[in-house]
This record gives structure tokens, sequence and C-alpha cells, in this order.
């Protein structure tokens, strides 16, 4: 009886010779196969002794009687904390990211929304992408743009290019000399600052000085403060749901509906990525580690990008327990040290 607590280096060894055959081949991997492909200078009878020993340890099971193996969640552990290897991305990858993020961006969310895509492509999976959870947003500009005699378009630009805007009605008439004025006063008294450093008083100042209704002048506010929420709320862009169906695993149509559906669901996956946000480091979820029943044959990776740990997002891939693991990790990698380079572009010192 071997201990779960010890692979030796020959346990190890077959072990990851088996999970990268079946990542590659989507097929039970055989005591054979692993003689012919790889060497480690065993026979078949010793590697199916040591076969043996792994599905009796639980990382490895055999779907049925004279089949050969395939790895488990808990193999498949094992094997991203002891016996992955990460290559390099290929020059030309590299190039194609580097090509795609060096176009001109100047809005944080468009960056993003490019990543999401990038790594999707780059990786055959699912891919999500979070936004940076923002705080204490400065506000570039706000802007009151006159729509008819009631209505008023509330436009405010924040760092990093951000822009929210909302419409809000008034039963008091207000002219395009009180617009102008009140746009005047908003570059000098809002611009540069944040919401909490906006007082009252400067509201009352701003309706005696230039002699706006109370009732228009509140909700302009209220406007703004809305308009910053929605800023500071982190949003996320998923690229690629329907990537799972290019994989065998999926093949069953009620099962890759199932997947589909949760991918789909902006809640879940939501949560899924802010989970991830909470490390700093790479976090893998395998199979069974996910709580969602339905995500039971998937695999996610998450990682965190940012600047000196402030305001952070997150990069999320998707995909079967059958992943390749090495190369999503790579290029995440890869893609994480240029979505922290062109933050730094966007925002400058805003962050």
């Amino acid at each position: 009886m071997v201990r779960d607590n010890e692979l030796s280096e020959r346990k190890r060894s077959i072990l990851k010779s088996i999970i990268d055959d079946y990542i590659q081949s989507a097929q039970p991997v055989g005591s054979r196969t692993i003689a012919r492909k790889h060497e480690l200078g065993l026979g078949s009878a010793t590697i199916r002794n040591e076969m043996a020993d792994l599905e009796e340890l639980g990382y490895i099971t055999q779907p049925h009687t004279s089949a050969g193996r395939t790895p488990t969640d808990k193999g498949y552990r094992f094997y991203v904390e002891n016996l992955m290897q990460i290559h390099s991305l290929a020059k030309d990858e590299m190039a194609l990211i580097r090509k795609a993020m060096n176009e001109k961006i100047e809005e944080i969310n468009e960056l993003i929304k490019r990543a999401s895509t990038i790594i999707s492509n780059i990786t055959g999976y699912t891919a999500v992408v979070m936004s940076p959870q923002l705080t204490r947003t400065v506000i570039k500009s706000v802007k009151l743009l006159g729509i008819d005699e009631k209505r008023l378009l509330i436009v405010v630009v924040a760092g990093g290019g951000i822009v929210h805007n909302r419409l809000i009605s008034h039963d008091s008439l207000i002219d395009g000399s009180h617009i102008e004025k009140l746009n005047q006063a908003f570059n000098i008294i809002i611009s540069g600052k944040t919401m909490d450093q906006i007082s009252m008083p400067v509201v009352k100042e701003l309706q005696r000085d230039i002699d706006v209704p109370k009732e228009v002048l509140i909700p302009i506010f209220e406007a703004i403060e809305d308009c910053v929420r929605k800023i500071e709320t982190a949003d996320f862009y998923i690229d690629g749901v329907t990537n799972i169906l290019n994989y065998p695993e999926f093949n069953d149509l009620m099962k890759a509906r199932e997947v589909l559906d949760i991918l789909k669901e902006k809640e879940i996956i939501n949560q899924l990525i802010f989970e991830g946000s909470k490390k700093q480091q790479l976090e893998f979820k395998i199979g069974s580690e996910n709580e969602i029943n339905e995500m039971k044959d998937l695999s996610v990776i998450t990682t965190v990008y940012g600047r000196k740990g402030k305001d952070i997002g997150t990069i999320g891939v998707i995909g079967p327990t059958r992943m390749t693991y090495g190369k999503v990790v790579s290029s995440i990698k890869y893609i994480r040290e240029l979505l922290n380079r062109e933050i730094i572009k966007i925002f400058g010192d805003d962050l």
C-alpha cells in the first residue's frame, strides 16, 4: 500500500505521462502507450503495477474493464501543483498578442473587452476578464446637455476614460444660459475630485450663484453620484462561450446545453471570477472543486492584474478539466503583464 502523500518519482512520471497524453488525445491511456511514447525505462508490466497503485490512491480511474486510465480531479490537482510544465508562448503568438494590445486604446473597458477576446482565441477556451474594481473614482469632467426644456443628459467622464451618463427630467424650465453656467462651474468645483469631496455647501453655493432651482440642482448631483457608483462597480467581458462545443467531452447535447446555460448566467460567472480576485496568485478550481453541479466537468483558472495591488481586476479561463493547463497559465501570465502596462498608460497617476 502506497500512502497518499508518497508518490515516488516513478509514479509521478507515469501520472504526468497519463495526464499529458489524455489532454492531447481525450482517450484513456494504457500502459503500452506510455511504454512506447515515453522514455521512462520501464516495461508495460511495471507501468501497469504503478498505474494500479495510482488508481487505488485516487489519481486516475479506469472507465471500463480493459480500458486505459483517465485522470481524476485529484490527479489534475496534483498535476497543476507538482508536475505541470509552463512553456513560454511561441514568438508568433506573443507577437500577435502584442499587436492586438498595442493598438491605440483610450478607455479601460475597451481594453478589457479586447483582452478577453485575445485570451479566448489563444487558449481555445472561454475567457472572462473583470474590469478593475475602482474606488474613490476621480471625476475628470461633467457635461450637461439639454435634450429639451425639461430633460437633461448628465455625462460623467472618469479616470481611465470611463464614461457613464444618465437622463433626468425636471418640472422647472432651465434655459441654455443656465446649462452653460453649470458646465463652467462643474469644471471648476468637480473636475479632479472624488464624489466624497463634494459637499452640500458646494451645492447651495451653486444654487445661489447661478440661480438654478433646488429641485433641478439636487437631481443633477444625484445623477452624477449614480454615474460614479456605476463606474466603481466592476464589470466583466466574456468571450468564446461556444468554444466548449469543440471538445469531445461535451458531444452530448444535453450536457453541452447545461454548460452553455451556466456560462451565460452573468451573476454566476461574475461571482466565480470575483472569488478569484480575492487571491493574488493563480487560482485553480478543478472539476468537483467547483460548487456548481453543472461545472463539475470544467476547470477554472483565475489570476489578478493591476498596478501595485491597486484597483485589481481578474482574468479567468474556463474549459474542460482536460485543459492544457500549462498553455493557459503561460497565456494569462503574459496577457496580465501587457494589461498592467496598458492600465498605467490609460490611468496614469489616477490609480
